[in-house]
């Protein structure tokens, strides 16, 4: 009986030293993420490029307030000059384990797969990510420096955007305005 136990011990051994050599190829959440913060002026030229860590609160999942603190964090630099916030992208590689081989071996790697522009300024998710990779995943933040005209216009701006909508009877032709019932 005792022999028996030993055999099934001595498998099970076995399968933890083989699988010790693919840990790294195993999928798994993302706990942390690296914030690159790139930083142009206004000559179209990059000025310095801001490095951050980010630790999750909730694995594969950054929210909106962490964003948005982040932007705020950084869009004024050490020298008191102003940033505006122009693109956001996140580089999330999650190529599965299988596709590992292909991926290293292939002289052109689709890196645009893996790179997304954010639209809007969200929470963002993010897919989990083989363990040898997780240090690639990264949100790229744009910064473009504000011009004087541009921080003297914002009022200008936004009062120029306004618009006003009239809705019109279909019997009477007239403009009338519509109270909420309660």
């Amino acid at each position: 009986m005792e022999e028996e136990l030993d055999l099934d011990i001595k498998w099970i051994e076995e399968f933890e030293s083989l699988d010790e050599n693919y840990k790294d190829f195993y999928s798994e959440d993302i706990t942390y993420i690296n914030f690159n913060n790139v930083y142009v002026n206004k000559d179209n030229e990059i000025e310095k490029i801001k490095r951050d860590k980010l630790l999750l609160a909730e694995p594969n999942y950054i929210s909106r307030e962490e964003i948005l603190g982040i932007l705020k964090k950084n869009c004024k630099s050490t020298d008191n000059k102003r940033y505006t916030v122009l693109s956001i992208l996140k580089y999330n590689i999650n190529i599965d384990p299988r596709d590992v081989q292909d991926f290293l071996r292939t002289s052109k790697n689709n890196d645009n797969e893996y790179l997304k522009s954010l639209s809007n300024i969200d929470a963002v998710s993010l897919e989990p990510s083989i363990s040898m990779f997780q240090d690639l995943n990264e949100i790229i933040i744009i910064y473009y420096e504000k011009t004087e005209h541009d921080k003297n216009n914002i009022g200008a701006r936004a009062s120029s955007q306004t618009k006003r909508i009239y809705l019109k009877s279909l019997k009477t032709n007239k403009k009338r305005t519509y109270r909420k019932t309660t």
